[in-house]
């Protein structure tokens, strides 16, 4: 296969290693405000909207997401002439783009909830725990995650801002179930591809779950794994609860 330099480059072909933009530093930090800022004028633009224009921009974002990870595959297919099975869209925000384009065109509790509960925390953490970091910021790659977790997270926080989406506890055993069908079947698909989906065959590196690995081993770093996200979602739901429980309270 061919091995391509320059913007199109992809450093895990010609081996480059090391860091050339460090972690939270400050051209990380200058991309994660960038994104935040373009979340905020995406969230007060989406207020100012109608429900059918709003309804309009969910699809063109969530479309805009699916452009992107299709001209990705292209750039594999058509400049370095092979795609990388490791790359397919199986990791969760992959998986995030047809949970966004499900809920633009047919929103329900399902995806209302897996948006906020496992597709937020997701982009947010990946942006903030790049593993990209041994890409300059101005390779394809590097500018694809970058933009592709930033619209995921603009798409959530429109919906989440404007009311559309209200996070319910009692709506998690939706997510649960679609994590005790998901995750045994990509565990087996990683174990005969080689790969690493959803992170739960061998960890991430830059996050909790390398400690966890090094510590419980695998699979047993699941456990902890599942536990983190437990914790999460009490962080995440408890303040949604509070408030209902307060609304309720108020209205008597």
């Amino acid at each position: 296969m061919p091995v391509r330099e320059g913007f199109f480059a992809f450093l895990k072909d010609i081996g480059t290693s090391g860091e050339v933009f460090s972690l939270l530093g400050s051209k990380h930090l200058i991309m994660l405000g960038l994104i935040a800022l373009v979340t905020v004028i995406m969230c007060a633009f989406y207020r100012r909207l109608e429900v059918k224009k709003q309804q309009l921009m969910l699809k063109v974002v969530a479309l805009t997401v699916l452009v992107l990870e299709l001209i990705r595959t292209a750039v594999f297919v058509f400049y370095h002439q092979y795609y990388p099975i490791a790359e397919l869209p199986l990791y969760l925000c992959g998986l995030t783009i047809f949970i966004m384009i499900i809920h633009a065109f047919n929103t329900n509790k399902t995806s209302s909830e897996l948006l906020y509960s496992l597709c937020l925390p997701g982009a947010v953490s990946a942006l903030l725990m790049a593993n990209w970091t041994m890409y300059p910021i101005l390779n394809y790659f590097c500018l694809h995650s970058f933009i592709l977790h930033g619209l995921q997270i603009a798409f959530v926080m429109m919906i989440l801002i404007d009311g559309d989406l209200r996070p319910r506890v009692r709506n998690l055993w939706r997510v649960v179930v679609f994590l005790v069908i998901l995750v045994p079947i990509i565990y087996y698909v990683n174990i005969k591809l080689g790969t690493n989906f959803l992170f739960i065959n061998a960890g991430a590196e830059n996050t909790p779950l390398a400690f966890f690995i090094n510590l419980y081993g695998s699979p047993g770093f699941l456990v902890p794994y599942a536990g983190m996200l437990i914790l999460l979602w009490v962080f995440m739901y408890l303040p949604w609860e509070l408030a209902g429980i307060k609304k309720l309270h108020a209205g008597k």
